[in-house]
């Protein structure tokens, strides 16, 4: 029988690679495994809680080292059993069985943490960070990436099992909203007999109804065609389209866009298989508060800069200088838009057709620019930046902008660890920070959105 070794204050023996061990979790990381300590040597242990009492089984080969979960000892208070059947088996929500309040205290420790470490200031000089609670914490998404692996003419859809490539079937995803979420069902009917693999975005569409995008490696059967064309004729889906590995062009069927209610309360338009956030009503906060936070109280109206505008997202809010702080928004002018101008940057042509659709249908106007954000020069006009990156965040935007005349930067990020790196580059360029928000746009994962407005410490615009 192996050993069990408990955690103590005194010098002991390591354990062996492979033995067991017991060890207290103490908090959550930004990859979603809790963090613990055996003699002083950090531990990952995915699925745990903080303040569970787990036994593990160790490997060391990892750095830092990683536990196997093999029982919870001592289930601490912020553990919860999870909603979902398939939770221990998918790796969609790598949270479910956190307290929801304990998700949003750790989510807000780790944005803190990276950006403490990569700016080099105490966490007791940044500013308070400021918490959006999800409106929902099940049923929220609008969106959707599924995966699918066809095996002996049978197709599995559902998502990847914990670190690794395998497909975990779900036919009921409790995070997805109703418009989409019968389709975890039904998709494995409707690819029968297809040979190889791909994935699934699901998005709403036109009037709310499902879109579905087919990324596909391999071969579908003649009946999965009919059956897109069946369902889009007769309305069920607003849209489809397949893009098959090697062919030239992509199969459409019906309206295949997703459509999302901007923040404004209009529609929104994104590119087939374009980026959108998870959820809509999580999106329009986002968008409200980034708008809220690069409002510059100046005698004359600013210049505003958007950096990977993507469809228009943020856009259709900066671009009319609003919603703006109460205060602000009683003194202006019926119907002005507070700014001197607009330019929004974005390089996927598929986007920028969109944002351009989606300004115009605003009756709002501004320059589009197509050219890569992390490469663009900032004008020196420019008072404001407000910039949205992919994961792997801008280095060369941050450069870009701490060398600019900007006097606030707002910038949104969906991973810590870039936005603490270029909050670090800004920072030299004589900024502060203002404000620092996190936005639980990922309920039940260990993903969040964040949220940073930066100011000119010589010039504040407050």
């Amino acid at each position: 029988m192996k050993a069990i070794h408990r955690r103590s204050s005194g010098a002991r023996a390591r354990p062996r690679a492979g033995e067991r061990a017991q060890l207290r979790i103490d908090a959550l990381a930004a990859g979603g495994a809790g963090i613990g300590r055996l003699a002083g040597e950090v531990v990952f242990v995915p699925a745990t809680a903080p303040g569970d009492l787990v036994e593990v089984e160790l490997d060391r080969s990892a750095r830092p080292a990683r536990g196997r979960l093999v029982r919870v000892v001592e289930p601490s208070a912020d553990r919860v059993a999870p909603p979902c059947r398939f939770a221990d088996a998918c790796g969609g929500c790598d949270w479910m069985h956190v307290r929801v309040e304990a998700q949003q205290a750790a989510h807000e420790q780790i944005v803190r943490q990276a950006i403490a470490r990569a700016t080099s200031l105490a966490e007791a000089d940044l500013p308070p960070i400021r918490v959006h609670p999800a409106p929902l914490p099940l049923g929220y998404r609008s969106r959707a990436r599924l995966f699918a692996r066809a095996e002996r003419g049978e197709v599995r859809v559902g998502y990847r099992a914990p670190r690794t490539h395998a497909v975990v079937s779900v036919d009921r995803c409790l995070v997805l909203g109703d418009a989409i979420a019968p389709l975890a069902g039904e998709l494995p009917g409707l690819l029968r007999g297809a040979v190889g693999e791909g994935e699934l975005l699901l998005s709403h569409g036109a009037a709310g109804r499902p879109v579905v995008e087919i990324l596909w490696r391999g071969q579908l059967p003649p009946s999965v065609w009919q059956l897109l064309d069946e369902r889009t004729a007769r309305g069920a889906w607003a849209g489809a389209r397949v893009t098959l590995d090697g062919a030239r062009q992509a199969a459409s069927f019906g309206d295949p866009r997703p459509t999302i209610l901007g923040a404004d309360g209009s529609p929104l338009l994104l590119p087939p298989g374009g980026f959108g956030q998870p959820s809509e009503e999580g999106a329009a906060v986002l968008a409200r508060r980034a708008a809220e936070l690069a409002h510059l109280d100046s005698t004359r109206p600013p210049h505003l800069v958007e950096l990977f505008a993507g469809s228009g997202t943020l856009s259709v809010l900066l671009a009319r200088g609003g919603p703006r702080p109460a205060a602000a928004a009683e003194a202006a002018a019926p119907g002005a838009s507070g700014l001197a101008s607009f330019t929004a940057v974005e390089l996927s042509p598929e986007a920028v057709a969109c944002l351009r659709q989606n300004l115009a249908a605003r009756g709002l106007t501004g320059k589009v620019i197509e050219a890569d954000a992390d490469q663009y020069p900032i004008p020196a006009r420019t008072d404001v930046v407000v910039l949205d990156p992919p994961r792997a965040g801008a280095p060369g935007a941050a450069r870009a902008i701490a060398a600019s005349g900007a006097r606030v930067v707002v910038y949104v990020s969906c991973d810590p660890a870039t936005l603490a790196r270029d909050l670090g580059d800004i920072l030299r360029g004589g900024f502060e920070m203002t404000d620092i928000e996190a936005v639980e746009l990922f309920p039940q994962t260990s993903h969040i959105e964040s949220i940073v407005r930066l100011s000119r410490a010589r010039r504040s615009a407050r």
